[in-house]
């Protein structure tokens, strides 16, 4: 609901406007009013209304200048100027200064509302942030980067540097959320079934999610940042806010929305234990450390970051094949997530081929000659790239052990799955900066990448240059 504010140095006026319009109906919320401009100039700073309704004619600070005065501030209300037929001139002047309408006295409410109808109308364009830009600007955060988020901040009605501060939060899954609570928002989708939010809290209240429960439903877990006072720290709040969200992954059944504020501790002593057995060259121990992982995931002190290292540590070790190396690694917390149920999955899946291993004693050896094998996993993967595969995935699919399916595509390919799925999917996401009007969050869920940040950097590695840039270069 947008605001407005009422300025008239006759107090009869200010109450005739209030009485003779359905504000909430139209949409918006009284927040106050003032007797005079010099008051009005103070208050609408401290308030930011979107509308003002002013009267020209007053004491010591005119409409005029009251309007002039406002110009100054970076997210300049909306004016609707009140005057009498003897003052049309002067309403003519006030909208040469910048005011976007006039109403007349007596006051017509039909008037008010079509005016109210098209300040909305303007609002709702003028408060859509640029989601591809703000995004890359997060990852950024260079001199012109926090510029431009402090301005796109503001524009929401966000202050950054107020006592209140900045709390991001990350939702995963289908449903988007609606904080409340907050004096501003900014919503911005990072990955396919995924959201973030800026939010400033409002001193008095507290943050709640105003859903019904169906709509929570299509929430699978939701992150909330510290407190932070600097657009520069938004992308440290948002890697914070988003593995809070994963806890759904990594606590499993122990997980609900009241844990989402809860610290993140970090208990490491699980993960140097599986290096040192991986240096060690020790399967015994290695399946050890994984079973004692478990209780340090469900307990929290290890989440959803450690899991995807836990994972392509242990993966590399067990694809290590006469000096060859396991390459299908898991880069985004979401690929993981769409592998395994949780946690414990993901573990178990690990300890199972850790534990053949083990009886073999030896890793399994590359078998030769079965071109046609590899010939329907390659037509596979060249015609599904943009779908979520994976090593573990065509290992289901075509009833293969994971490690021969990656050493006979490094054979016979002459690259790693991975490095080949990349170049695919860049490939088509440049075909679709150039020749489509698709923003690039959309490109990149298109191209197979579900988390934004991921597919930028990997586009820009590739590449030299940001997705933006990519296309302002080749249109």
């Amino acid at each position: 609901m947008y605001k407005v504010f009422l300025v008239d140095d006759e107090e009869l006026v200010i109450k005739s406007l209030m009485a003779s319009v359905d504000w909430n109906g139209n949409g918006f919320e009284l927040v106050g009013y003032a007797l005079s401009g010099a008051e009005a100039y103070d208050t609408i700073e401290q308030l930011k209304p979107d509308v003002v309704f002013t009267d020209i004619r007053m004491p010591g600070m005119s409409g005029l200048e009251l309007i002039k005065e406002l110009q100054k501030f970076p997210l300049q209300p909306m004016v609707c100027v009140i005057s009498g037929y003897a003052e049309f001139a002067l309403a003519q002047k006030a909208i040469n200064y910048g005011a976007f309408g006039y109403c007349l006295k007596p006051f017509d409410e039909t008037e008010i509302a079509m005016f109210l109808k098209k300040a909305s109308t303007v609002l709702e364009t003028r408060n859509i942030p640029d989601e591809g830009r703000i995004l890359d600007y997060i990852e950024d955060a260079g001199e012109e980067a926090v510029e431009y988020l402090n301005r796109s901040l503001k524009n929401a009605g966000i202050e950054p540097h107020a006592a209140a501060g900045i709390k991001v939060i990350v939702s995963v899954g289908k449903s988007r959320l609606h904080p409340k609570g907050c004096s501003g928002t900014i919503t911005l989708r990072i990955g396919f079934g995924m959201y973030a939010y800026l939010v400033q809290i409002k001193a008095e209240e507290q943050l709640s999610f105003d859903m019904p429960p169906i709509i929570m439903e299509g929430v699978r877990g939701i992150g909330v940042s510290k407190i932070i006072h600097q657009a520069e720290a938004i992308k440290s709040a948002l890697e914070e806010a988003e593995i809070k969200a994963y806890r759904f992954f990594t606590l499993g059944s122990k997980y609900s929305f009241a844990q989402r504020e809860m610290e993140l501790t970090e208990k490491q002593y699980g993960m140097k234990a599986m290096e040192e057995a991986i240096t060690n060259n020790d399967n015994y121990a290695l399946y050890a450390t994984l079973q004692a992982m478990e209780d340090q995931f469900l307990e929290g002190e290890l989440h959803i970051r450690h899991a995807v290292i836990v994972y392509n540590q242990v993966m590399m070790y067990l694809g290590r094949n006469e000096g060859e190396i396991y390459e299908d690694y898991i880069f985004t917390f979401s690929q993981l997530e769409r592998i395994f149920k949780d946690v414990t999955d993901m573990l178990k899946f690990l300890k199972k081929i850790l534990s053949e291993k083990m009886r073999t004693n030896t890793f399994v050896q590359r078998p030769h000659g079965h071109n046609r094998t590899f010939n329907a996993i390659f037509d596979y993967v060249n015609e599904h790239f943009r779908e979520d595969i994976s090593i573990p995935f065509l290992s289901r699919q075509f009833n293969l052990n994971g490690n021969y399916i990656s050493q006979l595509f490094k054979k016979e390919n002459g690259t790693t799955l991975t490095q080949y799925l990349s170049n695919l999917r860049i490939e088509y996401a440049c075909g679709l900066l150039v020749n489509t009007d698709y923003s690039i969050n959309e490109i990149s869920e298109k191209a197979g990448y579900t988390d934004y940040f991921y597919f930028s950097r990997l586009f820009k590695r590739m590449k030299g240059l940001a997705p933006s840039a990519y296309r302002s270069r080749h249109i």
